[in-house]
């Protein structure tokens, strides 16, 4: 236990202390009064951070998927009930062969794009050839390699389009076919990857291929759910409305959705507080408990965790890895900054069901010769990222004389800065696209875009490449976890907490559907009357 009058015990003092200080601008949603914001049809939501991207070929934050929620829809969606099961979408129904590689899509005949005109097979076909081109270099291009010869094409393997398993036979049908049986392949659909984009709206801004196409960036675009892009102001608001077209307008209560994006979890609170938000993205630790009516502490899919760069040379002896991870007290940082979730003993959620991964061993290596130089830790600018990084900071320095220095900015700058590899150690949360474990596991592939640790390691690829070919659910698990097994053996990422989604709705929503991955589609959303 830590005695009180430590460096550590000052850190989670001033985090506590400053949570009330904080200055608040005067206006909160700038540019929006009170009064043209509280229609009973609209909906305010806070959104985390801002959004890089509404094209859903290259987002991958949570706060664009938010968004692209409710401007696209795909063959399936999520039945809006809670339990995360899909239902049918722009796909009124479907079938697959006996082995479960060929599977062929109905789609609705009154499916319309918001400008009017028909969602056809060629729209899936040619969205998913311009995701897969090379040319294009879409970080989201993987979550199509189930489909026959994706990848070779993706990778500039294969020239020919017409050789990967999608077709377009009638207008109506469209076939994908698999590389292999995939038990979660139909939950994977849900991923905006496999969305459709309009074709001639992307064009009329610039090439098909050109990752600089401004297409997404302002309104007048087609969208094939239930909301239209009406405007997007940078760093103050996104405004949807709703898509008259829409296949299913006649189930869309809520006329308008705003996001508004609050890096910093005090205004957002106070914009809540002041009438100005119905939605926020998260509740201020020390608010916990206190909102009985508002306060929704939902299950998750989600891990938050440390991202260790493997081409640090200050990182690269795995025992040294395992000392920092055995050195962070998680129950100490979870009573004192995070408030809420559990102590991660794997990277994989306990929430993920039908799992049976084990614990990641615990090797208490004290014994250990670190860097010479400080560590660099990155982390975004929110104040409780900020707290936990300084708390993990005295942490190391005082269980084993580790030298840190911490650098703190605006979440997509901090992506930018991963993405470069100048860094060695960075605070971040991974939210499960769909249920299953190969949706956190496949990110540490050794071609996966999203492996920001540069982590290598044949035999873990190896194994999920075993996952992937077998059809039986226990034999696919066993492979899984023996992957997370070597996971946890090598830890290029050191697994922090396991997250549950704390925020606050307002009375004005009657209905607003949990969803373990964070999934919806807002038709489902309810409003009082």
């Amino acid at each position: 236990m830590l005695v009180p009058g430590n460096k550590l015990s000052a850190i989670l003092r001033r985090y506590r202390s400053s949570l009330g200080s904080i200055a608040i601008a005067c206006l909160l949603i700038s540019g929006c009064s009170r009064s043209d914001q509280e229609s009973t049809r609209s909906l305010r939501i806070g959104n985390g951070a801002e959004p890089n991207s509404l094209d859903p070929h290259f987002a991958t934050s949570m706060a664009e998927a938010h968004i692209l929620n409710g401007l696209y829809e795909g063959l399936v969606g999520p039945k809006g009930d809670g339990s995360d099961s899909i239902a049918p979408a722009i796909a009124s129904e479907w079938k697959s062969n006996p082995e479960s590689t060929r599977w062929e899509f109905v789609l609705r005949t009154d499916a319309r794009w918001s400008n009017g005109d028909s969602i056809t097979s060629k729209d899936f076909l040619e969205s998913y050839k311009r995701l897969l081109d090379p040319e294009l270099a879409a970080p989201n291009a993987a979550h199509l390699y189930l489909i026959s010869n994706a990848q070779a094409y993706n990778e500039g393997r294969l020239d020919d389009f017409d050789l990967v398993g999608v077709k377009a036979p009638a207008e109506n049908v469209l076939v994908i076919t698999l590389d292999h049986a995939a038990p979660h392949f139909l939950n994977s659909l849900q991923h905006w990857a496999w969305r459709p984009v309009h074709k001639a709206s992307v064009e009329a801004r610039g090439s098909l291929y050109d990752i600089a196409n401004p297409w997404s960036v302002q309104a007048g675009f087609a969208t094939s759910g239930p909301y239209a892009l009406e405007s997007w102001k940078r760093n103050e608001r996104v405004q949807l409305d709703r898509n008259p077209y829409y296949w299913d307008a006649s189930s869309v209560e809520v006329e308008q959705l705003q996001f508004f994006p609050f890096e910093n979890q005090q205004t957002e609170y106070r914009a809540f507080k002041s009438g100005q938000l119905d939605i926020t993205e998260e509740i201020p630790k020390e608010q916990l408990g206190l909102h009985v009516v508002s306060e929704r502490r939902d299950p998750a899919l989600a891990t938050t965790y440390l991202l260790l760069n493997s081409e640090s040379p200050a990182l690269a002896q795995t025992a040294f890895r395992h000392a920092l991870s055995s050195a962070i007290d998680r129950e100490l940082l979870i009573r004192a900054i995070e408030k809420s979730g559990f102590p991660a003993t794997r990277f994989t959620p306990d929430a993920m069901p039908g799992y049976p991964a084990a614990d990641f061993e615990m090797r208490d290596e004290t014994d250990v010769t670190g860097p010479q130089t400080p560590l660099r830790f990155l982390v975004s600018n929110r104040e409780s990222s900020i707290a936990l990084a300084e708390a993990i900071q005295e942490m190391w320095k005082r269980k084993l004389g580790i030298e840190t220095r911490i650098q703190n900015m605006e979440f997509k700058s901090l992506l930018a800065r991963l993405d470069s590899g100048d860094f060695d150690i960075s605070y971040l949360a991974w939210h499960g696209d769909y249920v299953d474990p190969i949706a956190f596991l496949g990110i540490w592939r050794s071609d996966s875009h999203f492996n920001r640790a540069q982590w290598r390691n044949p035999a873990y690829d190896n194994l999920l490449n075993q996952a992937r070919a077998s059809n039986e659910t226990v034999v696919r698990m066993e492979h899984l976890a023996a992957a997370e097994a070597l996971l946890g053996n090598e830890l290029p990422i050191i697994p922090l907490f396991w997250k549950t989604k704390n925020y606050l709705v307002s009375p004005k929503v009657n209905y607003w559907p949990e969803s373990l991955i964070d999934l919806r589609s807002y038709k489902h959303v309810q409003l009082q009357p």
